[in-house]
Protein backbone atom coordinates (compact mmCIF):
# COMPACT_ATOMS: atom_id res chain seq x y z
CA UNK A 1 0.00 0.00 0.00
CA UNK A 2 1.42 3.34 -1.03
CA UNK A 3 1.59 6.38 1.23
CA UNK A 4 -1.12 8.04 -0.83
CA UNK A 5 -3.47 5.08 -0.30
CA UNK A 6 -2.73 5.10 3.44
CA UNK A 7 -3.95 8.70 3.68
CA UNK A 8 -7.43 7.90 2.41
CA UNK A 9 -10.23 6.99 4.82
CA UNK A 10 -10.26 3.39 3.59
CA UNK A 11 -6.48 3.16 3.88
CA UNK A 12 -6.47 4.55 7.42
CA UNK A 13 -9.15 2.05 8.38
CA UNK A 14 -7.17 -0.83 6.88
CA UNK A 15 -3.97 0.22 8.67
CA UNK A 16 -5.82 0.58 11.98
CA UNK A 17 -7.39 -2.88 11.54
CA UNK A 18 -3.99 -4.37 10.72
CA UNK A 19 -2.40 -2.86 13.84
CA UNK A 20 -5.31 -4.03 15.98
CA UNK A 21 -4.94 -7.56 14.60
CA UNK A 22 -1.24 -7.57 15.43
CA UNK A 23 -2.02 -6.49 19.02
CA UNK A 24 -4.75 -9.11 19.41
CA UNK A 25 -2.58 -11.89 18.00
CA UNK A 26 0.44 -11.32 20.24
CA UNK A 27 -1.13 -12.86 23.40
CA UNK A 28 -2.05 -16.00 21.43
CA UNK A 29 1.51 -16.37 20.18
CA UNK A 30 2.81 -15.76 23.70
CA UNK A 31 0.53 -18.49 25.11
CA UNK A 32 1.79 -20.85 22.39
CA UNK A 33 5.44 -20.03 23.11
CA UNK A 34 4.98 -20.61 26.83
CA UNK A 35 2.87 -23.73 26.12
CA UNK A 36 0.06 -22.49 28.37
CA UNK A 37 -2.72 -22.34 25.78
CA UNK A 38 -5.65 -24.41 27.13
CA UNK A 39 -6.00 -27.77 25.40
CA UNK A 40 -9.60 -27.23 24.31
CA UNK A 41 -8.71 -23.93 22.61
CA UNK A 42 -5.59 -25.42 21.04
CA UNK A 43 -7.50 -28.40 19.60
CA UNK A 44 -10.28 -26.18 18.27
CA UNK A 45 -7.79 -23.80 16.64
CA UNK A 46 -6.00 -26.72 14.99
CA UNK A 47 -9.30 -27.98 13.55
CA UNK A 48 -10.15 -24.47 12.33
CA UNK A 49 -6.77 -24.12 10.61
CA UNK A 50 -7.05 -27.58 9.02
CA UNK A 51 -10.55 -26.78 7.73
CA UNK A 52 -9.34 -23.46 6.29
CA UNK A 53 -6.42 -25.20 4.60
CA UNK A 54 -8.90 -27.63 3.01
CA UNK A 55 -11.04 -24.60 2.06
CA UNK A 56 -13.96 -25.96 4.05
CA UNK A 57 -14.95 -22.68 5.64
CA UNK A 58 -18.36 -23.93 6.74
CA UNK A 59 -16.76 -26.62 8.93
CA UNK A 60 -14.27 -24.04 10.24
CA UNK A 61 -17.16 -21.74 11.17
CA UNK A 62 -18.96 -24.58 12.96
CA UNK A 63 -15.84 -25.26 15.02
CA UNK A 64 -15.42 -21.54 15.72
CA UNK A 65 -19.02 -21.29 16.95
CA UNK A 66 -18.50 -24.32 19.21
CA UNK A 67 -15.36 -22.71 20.60
CA UNK A 68 -16.74 -19.19 21.02
CA UNK A 69 -20.28 -19.90 22.16
CA UNK A 70 -20.23 -23.56 23.14
CA UNK A 71 -23.31 -25.61 23.85
CA UNK A 72 -23.94 -24.57 27.45
CA UNK A 73 -27.46 -23.28 28.11
CA UNK A 74 -27.68 -19.51 28.17
CA UNK A 75 -30.45 -17.72 30.02
CA UNK A 76 -32.33 -15.52 27.58
CA UNK A 77 -34.76 -13.02 29.00
CA UNK A 78 -36.69 -13.87 32.13
CA UNK A 79 -35.67 -17.18 33.69
CA UNK A 80 -38.26 -17.19 36.48
CA UNK A 81 -41.69 -16.98 34.89
CA UNK A 82 -43.80 -18.60 37.60
CA UNK A 83 -43.86 -19.34 41.28
CA UNK A 84 -42.51 -22.87 40.78
CA UNK A 85 -38.90 -23.85 40.25
CA UNK A 86 -38.17 -25.23 36.79
CA UNK A 87 -36.64 -28.71 36.63
CA UNK A 88 -33.41 -27.60 34.92
CA UNK A 89 -33.19 -24.18 36.57
CA UNK A 90 -29.81 -24.84 38.17
CA UNK A 91 -28.29 -25.63 34.78
CA UNK A 92 -28.94 -22.13 33.47
CA UNK A 93 -27.81 -20.21 36.50
CA UNK A 94 -25.49 -17.58 35.05
CA UNK A 95 -22.81 -17.69 37.73
CA UNK A 96 -22.24 -21.42 37.38
CA UNK A 97 -20.94 -21.24 33.78
CA UNK A 98 -17.33 -20.19 33.32
CA UNK A 99 -17.44 -19.06 29.72
CA UNK A 100 -14.52 -18.63 27.35
CA UNK A 101 -15.69 -15.19 26.19
CA UNK A 102 -15.60 -13.80 29.74
CA UNK A 103 -11.82 -13.38 29.42
CA UNK A 104 -11.00 -10.19 27.49
CA UNK A 105 -7.72 -11.48 26.04
CA UNK A 106 -9.31 -14.69 24.80
CA UNK A 107 -12.23 -12.76 23.32
CA UNK A 108 -9.84 -10.53 21.40
CA UNK A 109 -7.79 -13.29 19.81
CA UNK A 110 -10.92 -15.29 19.01
CA UNK A 111 -12.25 -12.20 17.23
CA UNK A 112 -9.02 -12.13 15.27
CA UNK A 113 -9.38 -15.82 14.39
CA UNK A 114 -12.76 -15.01 12.83
CA UNK A 115 -11.20 -12.15 10.85
CA UNK A 116 -8.48 -14.49 9.59
CA UNK A 117 -11.10 -17.05 8.57
CA UNK A 118 -12.92 -14.38 6.57
CA UNK A 119 -9.66 -13.23 4.99
CA UNK A 120 -8.75 -16.81 4.13
CA UNK A 121 -12.12 -17.35 2.48
CA UNK A 122 -11.67 -14.19 0.42
CA UNK A 123 -8.06 -14.95 -0.56
CA UNK A 124 -8.56 -18.69 -1.16
CA UNK A 125 -12.18 -18.99 -2.37
CA UNK A 126 -14.12 -22.24 -2.27
CA UNK A 127 -17.37 -23.52 -3.67
CA UNK A 128 -20.51 -21.85 -2.28
CA UNK A 129 -21.45 -25.07 -0.44
CA UNK A 130 -18.25 -24.85 1.62
CA UNK A 131 -18.30 -21.09 2.17
CA UNK A 132 -19.85 -18.93 4.85
CA UNK A 133 -22.15 -16.18 3.56
CA UNK A 134 -20.95 -16.70 0.01
CA UNK A 135 -21.02 -13.48 -2.02
CA UNK A 136 -22.57 -11.44 0.79
CA UNK A 137 -20.61 -8.41 -0.52
CA UNK A 138 -19.79 -7.45 3.06
CA UNK A 139 -16.06 -7.80 2.46
CA UNK A 140 -15.95 -8.00 -1.34
CA UNK A 141 -17.23 -10.52 -3.82
CA UNK A 142 -16.53 -14.21 -3.23
CA UNK A 143 -17.99 -14.97 -6.65
CA UNK A 144 -15.53 -12.64 -8.38
CA UNK A 145 -12.62 -14.12 -6.41
CA UNK A 146 -13.72 -17.66 -7.28
CA UNK A 147 -14.16 -16.84 -10.97
CA UNK A 148 -10.80 -15.09 -11.15
CA UNK A 149 -9.13 -18.10 -9.58
CA UNK A 150 -10.81 -20.50 -12.02
CA UNK A 151 -9.80 -18.32 -14.98
CA UNK A 152 -6.34 -17.53 -13.60
CA UNK A 153 -3.01 -19.03 -14.52
CA UNK A 154 -1.85 -22.50 -13.47
CA UNK A 155 0.33 -20.95 -10.76
CA UNK A 156 -2.66 -19.20 -9.19
CA UNK A 157 -4.67 -22.43 -9.09
CA UNK A 158 -1.82 -24.30 -7.42
CA UNK A 159 -1.28 -21.64 -4.77
CA UNK A 160 -2.29 -22.85 -1.32
CA UNK A 161 -2.38 -21.58 2.19
CA UNK A 162 1.01 -22.47 3.64
CA UNK A 163 1.89 -22.68 7.31
CA UNK A 164 5.15 -23.40 9.03
CA UNK A 165 5.37 -26.88 10.55
CA UNK A 166 4.83 -27.12 14.29
CA UNK A 167 8.34 -28.44 14.92
CA UNK A 168 9.82 -25.16 13.65
CA UNK A 169 8.66 -23.47 16.85
CA UNK A 170 9.87 -26.15 19.27
CA UNK A 171 13.21 -25.27 20.83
Amino acid sequence: MTQLEKRTAKGKSMVATFKQCARYLSPLFEFCRKKVLPDDIRRALLVIVECCMKRDYLAAMDQYIKLAIGNAPWPIGVTMVGIHERSAREKIYTNSVAHIMNDETTRKYLQLIKRLMTLSQRRYPALPSKSVEFNSLANGSDLQALLSEENGSAKASEERLRLMPAYAFAN
